[in-house]
């Protein structure tokens, strides 16, 4: 959380799972959020962090401002200082954007297949 003075300070700490993510972070004030997600990668168990910010679209435009400028100091200070290396980043308007399913996919991303050009039909008679 960044305060009136502009320094920035842990608000809290939460151990919430991947359910009960969106309603651990703050939904009326903008909020910088690590979340250590616990997936499996070639069937090795693997922690990844995550760095989610988000931005209520009801906030403060002061505020706004403060939390897109200092995104960057505060992802590079707990990589110094926390040890934090973080894998994925993920920006919301709301905490409700941030579900299972959205986490999952960032690093489960779903296959396309590509399917060959299809020759258009000619045209019908008149």
């Amino acid at each position: 959380k960044i305060d009136q003075s502009e320094n920035i300070a842990l608000a809290g700490v939460q151990d919430a799972g991947i359910q009960d993510l969106s309603s651990a972070i703050s939904d009326s004030e903008p909020r910088y959020s690590f979340f250590r997600y616990r997936h499996e990668v070639d069937g090795q168990q693997k922690d990844s962090v995550i760095f989610i910010y988000t931005c209520p679209s009801g906030s403060k435009v002061k505020e706004r401002m403060i939390y897109a400028s200092f995104k960057k100091v505060v992802m590079d200070t707990a990589s110094a200082e926390a040890g934090f290396e973080v894998a994925k980043k993920i920006e919301a308007s709301s905490p409700l954007e941030v579900t299972p399913e959205m986490i999952e996919e960032e690093f489960q991303p779903r296959v396309e297949q590509k399917q060959g050009f299809a020759r258009p039909k000619r045209p019908g008679k008149r």
